[in-house]
Formats: C-alpha cells, structure tokens, sequence
C-alpha cells in the first residue's frame, strides 16, 4: 500500500463512512419508537448519518488540488489569539460572568482580527454584548454563570 491510498484525506473519509453507517444503524434501530419518519429518536441520528457519509463519499472521490499554503505572519498570529482568547473566554465565564468575559472577549477579537480603534470596539462589543444577552437571558431565559463574588 502506497501512501496515496493511505492519505489523511482518505482516512477521514472512511472514518466518517464508517461512523455514518453507525449512525444509520442506530436510527434504523431507534426507527420503532418514533411516530412517523420525520419524527422521533431515530430522525437526528439518520440526518447524521447520511450527511456523514456524503461527506466522506465526497472527500473520497473529490480530485487534487494544489498544495494549500498554511498562513504565516500576522494571519498565522490572528488564528492562533482567535482561539486561544476563546479558551480563555470558557475559563473566564465561570468566574467574572457572562456579560464581562463577553464584553472583553469580543473587544479583543474585534481589536485583533479587525483593526479598529480602541472607541470603536469598545461600542461594539458592549453593543452585541447587550445584544445577545437581552437574546438569550432576557428572552430566551437561557441560564448563564454569573459573577462569582
């Protein structure tokens, strides 16, 4: 076996295959206690088998391309503070509450990825801070941390 036939490309895609296939089987299992076929446990897992294994169908049979340049520099920079500010955002959230982990994450994500001044993403992440807590606490009544003190 070359490596051509074992690459990462195709060893995901028979992983998906295989793990779509186990999700249908488990839809087909779960299929008595439904209503209908649109409604009931088996309906999520079947969605996701079937996407799984287009998916992976996909990937096994899509066609080369050219050799894909991984960033460098400042983009390289703004991937890896994306993520890692929102690990940190996950820590924070327990200990100084939703609205102010929020608030500093979004300003330094707008403040990194985007550039603008210091004004401007303060406004704006207070903005969609508001914005998404009156949407999901006010609203929805969705229960995030609060502050811990």
């Amino acid at each position: 076996m070359g490596t051509k036939f074992l690459s990462p490309d195709r060893i995901g895609a028979f992983v998906a295959i295989i793990l779509g296939g186990l999700s249908i089987f488990e839809a087909i299992r779960l299929y008595p206690y439904g209503n209908n076929l649109l409604t009931g446990d088996h309906t999520f897992p079947g969605i996701i088998g079937v996407l799984l294994i287009l998916a992976g169908g996909m990937l096994l049979f899509e066609r080369k391309k050219n050799e894909v340049v991984l960033p460098k520099g400042r983009k390289a920079f703004m991937m890896v503070a994306s993520i890692g500010s929102l690990l940190i955002y996950s820590l924070l959230i327990k200990y100084i509450g939703y609205f102010f982990s929020t608030v500093l994450t979004f300003l330094f994500l707008i403040k990194i990825i985007g550039s603008y001044r210091w004004i401007f993403s303060i406004v704006i992440a207070t903005i969609l801070t508001t914005a998404l807590y009156l949407l999901f606490i006010v609203l929805l009544k969705t229960p995030f941390p609060s502050l811990l003190l």
